[in-house]
């Protein structure tokens, strides 16, 4: 479909993905309420992220974000159970949307049984029940109806972002992701509207690399290759520099199925990017040039972090929902996962 001709939107998306991206300013404003005060980090040496997909991207940001201002380790484990290290002096973070992920149940209770810290954030489910029994302080996000998890960032984020005292700045993201959505909205025509731009080229059947910086960059390439995949239904690589620079370049020195074919996509945060990875993505994509169909970045714009990354996660969600429009595909529906689910349906049994 032609990505402004509006009134094909609906026909294409009924359960209106695009708006729920537009909307993403008004969800994190209402998200602020929900986590009013700090907690009480006294006894915990290191934070320990639970979550899986839309609602785990939670945690790739929250790692991200803390990396060079949160004073304790924060690690993302996603997975079943728990690393050998947890104990009491641990503080898990499950996020899990529908509150019924297997794997952040799996991670909730053994941490319980381990004696440490937990606090969840979820619309309810057997994650919320387990809260309630075992007394965890709790994130209770309102239910998404038909809004889907990987939709729902900033009620899975900033409860937790107040809750680790990382939340100065959302207020300057706020501002940041009402003008990214003025900017590149759906009733910005293609000619000005770097997103739609983009869609249209990634809807023609190249292979996306989504490529950032360590940190910032890297997360935001990261959502990127996810929401490809999820609401484009196209397959798509990730990598970060430099540690790149030290293997995957070396994958496109020679001739093979992925040449020509592959457009490199670099999530850019160029206030917070090392000089030296700046240098890096020039030299690096010099040497790619004759191996690739093009390549294009997507910048973040704002002075705090959060409001560099939320500008970057934005514009890569808005650029997934106009790819799957471009190419006439449904954003909303992921049979696979669903598939997963039904073929993994044996209930697990939660401890409190």
């Amino acid at each position: 479909m032609h990505l402004d001709d509006h009134r094909a939107f609906v026909t294409v998306d009924p359960g209106d993905a695009l708006g729920d991206v537009e909307a993403t300013a008004a969800q994190w404003r209402d998200a602020r309420s929900i986590s009013e005060a700090p907690l009480d980090l006294t006894d915990v040496d290191h934070v320990l992220i639970s979550g899986m997909g839309g609602s785990g991207i939670a945690g790739d940001v929250l790692w991200a974000l803390g990396l060079h201002r949160f004073e304790r380790p924060i690690i993302v484990h996603k997975g079943y159970g728990v690393p050998a290290f947890t104990g009491r002096r641990t503080l898990l973070i499950a996020f899990s949307y529908s509150g019924s992920t297997e794997e952040t149940l799996s991670a909730f209770a053994e941490a319980g049984e381990r004696g440490a810290q937990r606090f969840a954030v979820t619309s309810g489910g057997p994650l919320a029940e387990a809260c309630d029994a075992a007394g965890t302080p709790v994130a209770a996000i309102p239910p998404g109806g038909a809004r889907p998890p990987r939709h729902s960032l900033g009620y899975l984020l900033v409860p937790a972002l107040i809750a680790l005292g990382l939340g100065d700045g959302i207020d300057e993201a706020i501002e940041v992701l009402e003008e990214v959505a003025a900017e590149q909205g759906r009733a910005v025509e293609t000619a000005a509207n770097p997103a739609k731009a983009l869609a249209a080229r990634l809807a023609t059947g190249v292979v996306p690399l989504t490529w950032g910086g360590h940190g910032l960059g890297s997360v935001a390439a990261y959502r990127l290759k996810c929401q490809l995949n999820e609401n484009a239904k196209l397959p798509a690589l990730h990598a970060e520099l430099p540690e790149a620079d030290h293997n995957d370049v070396v994958g496109w020195e020679e001739p093979s199925a992925l040449s020509g074919i592959g457009a490199l996509i670099g999530l850019r945060d160029t206030a917070g990017e090392h000089p030296r990875v700046q240098r890096r993505f020039a030299v690096t994509l010099d040497l790619l040039a004759s191996r690739i169909a093009w390549s294009v970045d997507i910048t973040a714009r704002g002075s705090a972090p959060v409001a560099r990354l939320a500008a970057l996660l934005l514009q890569a969600d808005l650029v997934s929902v106009y790819t799957a429009l471009a190419a006439d595909r449904d954003p909303s529906p992921i049979a696979s996962i669903d598939r997963l689910k039904d073929e993994l349906s044996t209930p697990l049994t939660v401890k409190q």
